[in-house]
């Protein structure tokens, strides 16, 4: 799932300090019948429709337990889910991005995971997708979407260029950023050899640590605190820094825009935009486009990011074993056909990596797309995205610091330095 612009902080912070004093579940008062809410983001196509098939199913097989699903849009889910709490309003059962997990959990939003479940759910899911969901020694419920960071390249303009295989080391990258950057008379940019944004949250701040984690480094401390001010994060920002001062970069040029009519060369991005590019270049897709780990600075280093989503239960529901009951059946029970579970399905046809290990596993076995195996490997070696207290605005100040550096030409070293002090541990 792409992750959206326009959150809101200011509104969200506020209501979060006000604390959570919601009543939990909607309740139908019918006998023992009890009817759970699940507020998500999932409002369109495949997402939407997997979702309800499977609500649908229990619905159909728990008559006294019933789901109602309410979406959101994702611009807006942070916000309603903490004005719904404040109003004693709040859904049972809430689908929520990582990076918010410290904050619902401070704002008392999410409930402990019971011990039985979250024992079960250590065991059967990949590294990555735990440490996305994660805060502290606290699981915040069921993984559900995990996304990593890769390389995307244009096959034909790295070939055109003479760059005969995709790069492996950031001296390799920095090469073939260099001899892939197109400008015209005026010295205006045609094609952009290595773009190091994204369209979404923070946007220069996911294809920095995927540097970073490629280069040995970490983002923050188990207690908040930066760890991006050091050498690894230094070499990182320089290597960004030394780019766009070649103009082989440029923070103006957006990748989901401009890299499906050839007007970039190579792009830091998440797994997600494959299912995109297919739809926008469509043959093009199977000619032009390569995918690849993402080098760091020596040979055979590798790096990524992975930022996930959760489904957890709300704090204050009145109903939590039912909404328990109903998620460990949601993530557990088989398709209808092959070896999978319906979740890692659901997630598998939008494009997204099921976080269950079996389930990546068994995809792995078969997957069509050659592009596909790079985004499914990083998902055993990514730097989680971190989600305790402060976490986002520790990612907006570094994405200050780095958009400094990339517009603007400042240092490096000073623009994390001022970062890091801008970070507060909560």
């Amino acid at each position: 799932m792409r992750i959206a612009r326009g959150l809101r902080l200011a509104v969200v912070l506020g209501l979060l300090a006000t604390g959570a004093a919601c009543g939990g579940s909607s309740g139908s008062g019918g006998g023992d019948k009890v009817e759970l809410t699940l507020l998500s983001h999932y409002s369109d196509g495949p997402s939407k429709d997997g979702l309800d098939k499977m609500i649908q199913q229990w619905n159909k097989d728990n008559p006294k337990i019933q789901v109602k699903a309410q979406v959101v849009k994702f611009d807006d889910l942070l916000t309603t889910m903490t004005v719904r709490q404040t109003g004693g309003r709040g859904a049972d059962i809430v689908s929520a991005y990582g990076l918010w997990g410290g904050q619902l959990m401070k704002a008392n939003v999410v409930a402990k995971v019971p011990d039985d479940i979250a024992t079960k759910i250590k065991a059967e899911y990949s590294p990555a997708a735990l440490g996305a969901v994660t805060t502290g020694d606290t699981l915040l419920g069921y993984p559900t979407e995990l996304n990593t960071y890769v390389l995307f390249y244009n096959k034909k303009i790295l070939a055109a260029a003479g760059v005969a295989k995709p790069p492996t080391t950031w001296a390799e990258l920095a090469d073939a950023a260099k001899k892939t950057v197109k400008r015209d008379a005026k010295g205006n940019i045609q094609i952009e050899g290595l773009s190091l944004i994204q369209d979404g949250d923070n946007k220069s701040v996911h294809p920095f640590l995927s540097l970073l984690d490629a280069a040995g480094g970490t983002f923050l401390g188990p207690d908040g605190t930066p760890q991006f001010d050091n050498a690894e994060g230094k070499a990182a920002l320089k290597f960004e820094a030394d780019l766009a001062a070649a103009k082989a970069t440029n923070p103006s040029i957006m990748p989901t825009k401009q890299f499906r009519s050839g007007g970039v060369a190579m792009a830091i991005q998440a797994g997600w935009w494959i299912g995109s590019l297919k739809t926008q270049m469509k043959d093009k897709y199977g000619t032009d486009v390569g995918v690849t780990a993402i080098p760091g600075p020596a040979p055979g280093s590798k790096g990524s990011l992975a930022y996930g989503f959760f489904m957890g239960v709300n704090q204050r529901s009145k109903h939590a074993d039912e909404a328990w009951k109903f998620l460990t059946w949601m993530n557990e029970h088989k398709a209808a056909e092959g070896n999978v579970t319906e979740t890692g399905k659901w997630l598998a046809d939008q494009g997204l990596i099921p976080p269950r290990t079996a389930d990546q596993a068994e995809y792995k076995k078969s997957l069509s797309d050659p592009n596909l195996a790079p985004i499914y490997d990083a998902a055993t070696y990514a730097m989680a995205e971190p989600n305790q207290p402060g976490a986002y605005e520790a990612k907006t100040a570094l994405h200050n610091a780095i958009m400094g550096v990339l517009a603007d030409g400042k240092s490096p070293d000073d623009a994390l330095a001022q970062a890091a002090k801008a970070v507060k541990p909560q």
